[in-house]
């Protein structure tokens, strides 16, 4: 079992969600995580389950993400935007909302998928820790709070 690498980038520039997850999933296949094939599916998936999340605390993120057999590696790319961009909301596919923080899963293990993505969730529903994230320009300091919420599990 692996742990998961957690790769942070900082006031990444996009017009639209789709510039975000090329972005995302570009970093993830240079760095040997994902199948070229995770990009394409990625997209495909975001436009038939939408993944923007409204949060308590104004700081809105979206979890777009592909299925496991697009995964070499398992992975966390994170991003923060240098402005907001619309993804659709995960609750309300006919609306969007302005996410300011994505966060792009690549899980390999069947088996961890959805507890990746509820500690993801559980994340989310702690404002003091996106706000902290949201503050926070140091990609080193993102990771290190990330890896604390996400240490335990293994992918």
């Amino acid at each position: 079992m692996e742990e998961m690498d957690i790769l942070v980038i900082r006031d990444l520039e996009a017009e639209n969600s789709e510039e975000v997850i090329k972005e995302l999933g570009s970093l993830l296949l240079e760095g040997g995580f994902v199948k070229p094939s995770f990009i394409p599916a990625t997209i495909e998936r975001e436009k038939s389950v939408p993944t923007g999340l409204e949060l308590m605390g104004g700081i809105n993120v979206a979890l777009p993400h592909a299925g496991v057999e697009h995964v070499i590696r398992p992975a966390l790319a994170v991003a923060k935007l240098k402005k907001e961009v619309k993804f659709r909301r995960m609750d309300e596919p006919d609306s969007e909302i302005w996410v300011k923080i994505v966060f792009m899963p690549a899980i390999k293990d069947p088996h961890s998928y959805i507890i990746i993505l509820q500690k993801l969730v559980e994340i989310f529903k702690n404002p003091k820790l996106m706000k902290e994230i949201a503050e926070t320009d140091e990609p080193s300091k993102i990771r290190s709070l990330l890896a604390t919420y996400l240490a335990k599990i293994k992918v």
